[in-house]
């Protein structure tokens, strides 16, 4: 009890930390530049992350859908317009008849790859670690997208499959043998069979979506920082970044409170795309933030001060 104390005290106190070494880097002018990237770039890799899970699930027009239905779980209600332009733009090379092939997908993850230079960009000026811009960033790059296409085949395939052992396991015979002659296992046999999936909270709304998401960043936050930080202060910072993204969303609306009449009238129906942008770069602060909060953990352990 004592030390998880104590493991929070010293997590906020980091994050305080990072806070203001997001501010001495000039966080946001990096979030800007990386927001800039993020656009030019957005469609090749929305194609390759729709291609690349479409190629295993055998459904384009499914794991398309399915995937902005994910991406909208990150936009506020209030600014939606950029996926749905997003998606249409998409449509059209998706369905063209091209075939998902090793030479095309190279293609779109070089692509990609122009993305995520500026994230690396981002990460030696907060580090001011010339390591970071190593050739092997390239290929480093590469494992991200990989990792990118895990983490979303898995939000795919978590959901089914545990709904299936379930009723496996809620039905099956064996499940009753166990029952009664393993009184250890009692417990757990009780907790399965009262589960009922049509309203289980956990299987029917977005918290294995968001577990998934933090493993997620919590496994990229030590990539990108070539595993010199432990896995626990990888977790603050995707725990960080992930409360960002969602508390953001909450009270995003204060802001379009008093830009919305003045983006209405310079922008007209493009307004809602404006808000979009406003997020995707309000997305990439967090991102770097929780950056900061990596470097906070390495520097300190480094100079040995604790963590």
């Amino acid at each position: 009890m004592k030390s998880s104390i104590q493991f929070i005290k010293v997590s906020i106190l980091n994050l305080y930390r990072a806070g203001v070494l997001f501010y001495n880097k000039k966080g946001t002018t990096l979030a800007s530049s990386a927001s800039f990237y993020a656009l030019i770039t957005i469609v090749p890799f929305a194609l390759l992350m729709v291609r690349g899970i479409g190629y295993f699930l055998g459904n384009l027009d499914k794991t398309q859908r399915y995937l902005f239905l994910i991406g909208s779980q990150f936009f506020p209600e209030v600014a939606p317009q950029l996926l749905i332009r997003l998606q249409v733009l998409i449509k059209g090379p998706l369905f063209a008849g091209t075939n998902f092939t090793l030479l095309n997908f190279i293609f779109l993850a070089i692509s990609t790859i122009t993305f995520l230079n500026s994230i690396w960009m981002g990460i030696f000026f907060i580090t001011d670690d010339k390591g970071i811009l190593s050739l092997w960033r390239i290929l480093k790059g590469f494992v991200i997208i990989g990792m990118t296409l895990v983490m979303l085949s898995l939000i795919f395939i978590l959901p089914p499959i545990i709904i299936y052992v379930i009723k496996f396991l809620q039905t099956n015979a064996l499940t009753q043998f166990f029952y009664e002659n393993f009184d250890f296992l009692r417990p757990v046999m009780n907790f399965i069979l009262k589960i009922n999936l049509r309203k289980s909270y956990w299987l029917n709304s977005n918290i294995l979506h968001i577990s998934v998401l933090i493993v997620y960043f919590t496994a990229l936050y030590r990539w990108l920082f070539s595993w010199k930080i432990q896995l626990h202060e990888a977790f603050v910072a995707a725990m960080a970044f992930s409360l960002s993204v969602f508390l953001g969303k909450s009270i995003f609306w204060v802001y379009i409170y008093y830009v919305r009449t003045s983006l209405m009238r310079n922008y007209g129906d493009l307004y809602t795309t404006v808000m979009g942008v406003i997020w995707l770069f309000y997305l990439m602060c967090f991102f770097f933030y929780g950056a900061c909060v990596c470097h906070i953990y390495k520097e300190r352990r480094e100079l040995g001060l604790g963590t």
